[in-house]
C-alpha cells in the first residue's frame, strides 16, 4: 500500500506501522526517581532540525528557535558579531557581501514569527455543553485517565493496570474520556468500536479515509495535544522494548484520539465534516505564513560566535599531546565526563601536580541494578538506553547480620506503608494529623533547623555482583571482561599510579522532587557511588588482575584502587570503603584527601557568583552550600549542567590547564591505543549520544519552556508517587527542566545552543564509524550536534562529508 492510498479496516498491520511511525515521533521519559535528561525530538533525528523544526511548527505551532529579540540583544550585547553571521551564511549558501549580510540578517529579525498551519481536526473544532471546547474536555479526562492507570502508588481506589494496554482499559472502562462530552445518539456507535487498538484504529482510519501517510501526521498532531502523558507512555514501551517486552501504550492513546477524532466528526453537520476531512492533507503540502529560515541563521551565528572563542582557548593548554608524559603518577583519579566534573578536576590538577585526571562515563562501564538491603526494589544504575545485565547486592559480609538488618527495615518500611495507607484513605484523611501528629513534632522540628543527619549507609561492608536473570554470581572471566572495558575506555592500560581513584558523582536535596535530574545521569539518575565501589572491587581482585594481566593490562600489586563520590551541591569528595587501605599507601591516601578538600574549597569559590554567595569565607561558603542540600524551600540547589556546550574526546593533555567554565563534557581517548576503532565506536554510539540528550534536553526547555519545560518549580504536584510531575491544577505531565534550573530570575543560566563535539582521532577513523552508526550519522548530518576533530592546524567541523577548517580569535 503507497502512502497516498486509503488505509483500509481490515489492513491492521498497515495502521500498526502507521500509527508506529508517529509514536516513534514522541521521545520518552523516564520517571522521577531515576530521571534522566532526554533528547524530546530524538524521534526526529532523521530529519535536519531545520525541517524538524517546520515539521512541529505545522503539527503543533512548536519551533525549535529563540524570538527574534534574543538574537538581537546578543547582536547589541557584542554576544554575536558581524564575523559570526557572515560565517553563518556562508555555510547556509547565501553569497553577498559583508555588508549585505548585516542588512539581510536585520531584516530577518524584523519578519513575524510564523504562524502555525497544524492539521484541523474534529476535536479542534466541536464544542461541548457551556461551549467549552471538546478537545480541552478530552485533554482533561484522557489525562486523568492515564494518571489512574499508570499509578503505582498513591490511588486507593485502583481499578487496575493488570497487564492490559491503555486502549483495553479505557475501553473496558465505558469509553470514559467521552461520556458527557458527545451527543448521546452516538453511544450506540461506540458501542460498537473494537475493544484492542490495532482494529479500532484501523477501522478508524477507514472511516475517516484517511492514507497512511496522514493517519501518521494526525496521529502525531493528537499525541502532541498531551505531550507529557505520550511522552510517558513512550517511555514506558522503551523501557519494556529494553527486556523485550513491547507494550503499545503509545499506539493504545494514539487509538484513543483517533477514535474521540471520528465520533467528534460524526457529531458535527455533513458540511463541516466534508470541510475538515479536505483539511487533512500531508504534513509537507501544508505552508506556513511565514519561514522562519533566516533566523537559523542567527542561531547558527550564536553558536559560530561561542565556537569562534571555544577553540581560541583550546590553543592555550599548558601541554600538547606529542609531550604526554611517561612519569608515573602518585595518583590517577577518573571522573564522570558530567560538565560539573571539569570543573573539579582543573582545580584538583592545579592542587596536586602530581595527579593524574581522566574522564569516563559515570557508571563506569558496570550495567548493574543495585539491590540494597531491606525490601526496597532494585534501583537500575546505568544509561537508560541499556538495560542491566548484573545485580549488585549490598551485604554486611555475615548472612546472620543481614538478615537481622532486613527483617529491622521490613518492619520500618511496614510502618510507613500504614501511613501511607491512612493518609489516603477517605476515612482517616481528615484525623490522621490530629491522632498522629504529635509523632512527627521531632522530625518535623528537626527537617525545620536543618539538623537531620545525612544519609548514610554504614552497615554495608561490600557487595557482590550476581547475573540479573537467574542469580548466578558472576564468573572470573566475564569479571574481567567488565574491568578491562572500564580500562580501554579510559585508554588507561599502563603506567598505573600509586593510587587509582573512581569518583562517582551525586547531589544530595531535601524537598526536590527533581533530585534525580542533579545525580548522574550515566547512572540512571542515581548517585554514582555505588558504581564507583563495584569498578573498584573488581579492579582490587587478585584473579581479575591476573585475567588483566593475561589480556596484556599489568595492574602492579603497588596500586590499590578506591572509591568515592563527588557531592556536586557542596563540592566535596568522600573516600568510599576506607577500611582497605594498607598502611603502604596511607600517606599518599592523606595526602589526597588533603588536595580533594583544597580543590573542593576552589570550586566553591568558582561557583559563588552564580549562586549569589559572593563576600563569604571558605567555611562560611561551604556551611551555606551544605544548607542547600537541606533547605526544603530552595529551589536552586545548585545549576546542575545548564551551559552545558561541548563534548571532548580526546587524551587530558588536550584540556590539562584550560579553563573550560564548566561547559564541556570530558572523555578520555588516546588514538594510538585504538587502531580497529573499536573503543572510538562505543565512545560515539554512547557518551556522545547521551551528550546530546542532555544538551538538547536544557536547549528544549529554554527555547520552549512551555510546552518541553517543567514549567515553576513552585507549584509542582507529583503523581502517581514518582511518575511525574504536573504545574498547578494541570492535566497533563510536564517534561524537561523547570524554569529554576535554567533561568536566575533576571537572566538565562543555559544559552541555548547544539552541542559541538570534539575528537582526537583520524578522519577515516571516524568517518567508517559513522558509515556504521545510523543514528550518530543522523546526528551529525542533520545538524543536532556538530562534529569536529583535532587536526595539527587546529580544529576542522565536519560539514556534509568534508572536513572544513575552523576559525577562532
Amino acid at each position: 500500500m503507497t502512502a497516498s492510498a486509503p488505509v483500509t479496516g481490515t489492513d491492521t498491520h498497515a495502521t500498526e506501522s502507521t500509527l508506529a511511525a508517529a509514536c516513534e515521533r514522541i521521545a520518552p521519559v523516564w520517571p522521577l526517581d531515576r530521571w534522566i535528561a532526554v533528547n524530546p525530538w530524538w524521534g526526529l533525528r532523521q530529519q535536519p532540525m531545520a525541517q524538524a523544526s517546520q515539521l512541529l511548527q505545522k503539527q503543533g505551532s512548536v519551533g525549535l528557535l529563540m524570538p527574534p529579540e534574543f538574537y538581537r540583544d546578543a547582536w547589541q550585547s557584542g554576544r554575536i558579531e558581524a564575523t559570526d553571521l557572515e560565517a553563518a551564511a556562508r555555510e547556509a549558501g547565501i553569497a553577498a557581501s559583508n555588508g549585505e549580510v548585516e542588512s539581510l540578517a536585520m531584516g530577518w529579525l524584523n519578519r513575524p514569527r510564523p504562524i502555525g498551519a497544524s492539521i484541523m481536526s474534529a476535536v479542534a473544532t466541536l464544542t461541548v455543553t457551556g461551549g467549552d471546547p471538546l478537545e480541552q474536555k478530552l485533554r482533561e479526562q484522557l489525562g486523568a485517565l492515564c494518571a489512574q492507570f499508570f499509578d503505582q502508588r498513591q490511588a486507593r481506589w485502583k481499578k487496575g493496570n493488570t497487564g492490559e494496554t491503555l486502549y483495553a482499559y479505557w475501553h473496558r472502562s465505558g469509553l470514559p474520556a467521552l461520556k458527557g462530552l458527545l451527543p448521546a445518539n452516538l453511544g450506540k456507535i461506540a458501542k460498537a468500536i473494537p475493544d484492542q487498538w490495532p482494529a479500532a484504529a484501523g477501522q478508524m482510519a477507514a472511516a475517516l479515509n484517511l492514507t497512511e501517510s496522514q493517519v501518521t501526521h494526525l496521529s502525531h498532531h493528537l499525541l502532541l495535544k498531551l505531550l507529557g502523558w505520550a511522552s510517558w507512555c513512550r517511555g514506558e514501551d522503551w523501557r519494556a522494548g529494553l527486556t523485550g517486552a513491547p507494550l503499545g501504550h503509545t499506539q493504545s492513546l494514539a487509538g484513543i484520539w483517533l477514535v474521540s477524532e471520528w465520533l467528534a466528526l460524526q457529531a458535527l453537520p455533513e458540511r463541516d465534516q466534508s470541510r475538515i476531512r479536505e483539511s487533512w492533507q500531508p504534513v509537507d503540502q501544508i505552508t506556513l505564513n511565514t519561514q522562519p529560515e533566516g533566523l537559523w541563521i542567527w542561531q547558527r551565528a550564536y553558536e559560530h560566535a561561542w565556537q569562534r572563542r571555544f577553540f581560541a582557548e583550546l590553543n592555550t593548554g599548558e601541554t600538547t599531546v606529542t609531550s604526554k608524559t611517561t612519569v608515573r603518577p602518585e595518583v590517577q583519579a577518573a571522573f564522570c565526563i558530567d560538565v560539573r566534573s571539569e570543573v573539579f578536576r582543573r582545580h584538583f590538577e592545579s592542587e596536586y601536580p602530581e595527579a593524574r585526571t581522566s574522564g569516563v562515563a559515570g557508571f563506569f562501564g558496570m550495567p548493574v541494578a543495585h539491590c540494597s538491603l531491606g525490601p526496597s526494589d532494585d534501583e537500575h544504575r546505568l544509561p537508560g538506553l541499556l538495560a542491566p545485565g548484573y545485580r549488585y547486592i549490598d551485604t554486611t559480609g555475615d548472612s546472620e547480620r543481614d538478615r537481622t538488618l532486613n527483617r529491622e527495615l521490613d518492619r520500618k518500611e511496614q510502618l510507613r506503608e500504614s501511613v501511607r495507607r491512612a493518609k489516603y484513605s477517605s476515612l482517616s484523611t481528615f484525623t490522621l494529623v490530629e491522632t498522629t501528629g504529635l509523632a512527627w513534632v521531632s522530625k518535623l522540628i528537626k527537617d525545620s533547623l536543618h539538623k537531620r543527619k545525612p544519609r548514610t549507609n554504614d552497615d554495608v561492608k561490600e557487595g557482590r555482583l550476581h547475573h540479573l536473570l537467574g542469580g548466578d554470581p558472576v564468573a572470573d572471566p566475564e569479571r574481567v571482561k567488565l574491568a578491562e572495558g572500564l580500562l580501554r575506555t579510559l585508554s588507561l592500560t599502563g603506567n598505573f599510579a600509586s593510587v587509582l581513584l573512581m569518583v562517582g558523582h551525586g547531589s544530595q536535596t531535601d524537598n526536590n522532587p527533581n533530585e534525580a535530574g542533579l545525580a548522574c545521569g550515566a547512572c540512571g539518575g542515581k548517585n554514582g557511588g555505588i558504581n564507583a565501589r563495584v569498578a573498584a572491587e573488581l579492579l582490587n581482585d587478585r584473579l581479575v588482575r591476573a585475567g588483566l594481566a593475561e589480556r596484556g593490562i599489568v595492574l602492579p600489586e603497588s596500586t590499590l584502587v578506591l572509591a568515592a563520590e563527588h557531592n556536586t551541591v557542596i563540592d566535596t569528595v568522600t573516600l568510599l570503603d576506607t577500611g582497605v587501605i594498607p598502611q603502604s599507601h596511607r600517606a599518599i591516601v592523606e595526602r589526597l584527601k588533603e588536595r580533594l578538600d583544597s580543590a573542593g574549597q576552589a570550586c566553591r569559590r568558582e561557583r559563588a557568583t552564580t549562586l549569589k554567595l559572593n563576600g563569604l569565607n571558605d567555611d562560611e561558603l561551604e556551611e551555606a552550600m551544605t544548607l542547600r542540600t537541606r533547605n526544603w524551600a530552595e529551589v536552586r540547589p545548585e545549576w546542575g549542567l545548564a551551559n552545558n556546550a561541548a563534548l571532548i574526546i580526546a587524551p587530558r593533555e588536550r584540556t590539562r590547564g584550560v579553563n573550560l567554565a564548566g561547559r564541556s563534557f570530558l572523555h578520555d581517548y588516546d588514538p594510538s591505543l585504538d587502531d580497529d576503532g573499536q573503543v572510538l565506536h562505543g565512545l560515539m554510539n554512547a557518551p556522545m549520544v547521551v551528550a546530546n540528550w542532555i544538551n538538547l534536553q536544557y536547549y528544549a526547555s529554554v527555547v520552549q519552556p512551555q510546552v518541553y519545560g517543567a514549567g515553576n518549580k513552585l507549584l509542582h504536584s507529583v503523581v502517581g508517587g514518582n511518575i511525574g510531575m504536573i504545574e498547578g491544577n494541570g492535566i497533563d505531565l510536564r517534561i524537561g527542566l523547570p524554569v529554576q534550573s535554567v533561568h536566575d530570575g533576571e537572566r538565562w543560566r543555559h544559552e541555548p545552543q547544539r552541542l559541538t563535539v570534539i575528537i582526537d582521532a583520524p578522519a577515516e577513523r571516524i568517518e567508517t564509524i559513522l558509515v556504521n552508526s545510523p543514528d550518530v550519522r543522523a546526528l551529525v548530518d542533520n545538524q543536532w550536534l556538530y562534529l569536529c576533530r583535532f587536526t595539527e592546524q587546529g580544529v576542522a567541523r565536519y560539514d556534509q562529508g568534508e572536513w572544513c577548517p575552523t576559525v577562532s580569535t
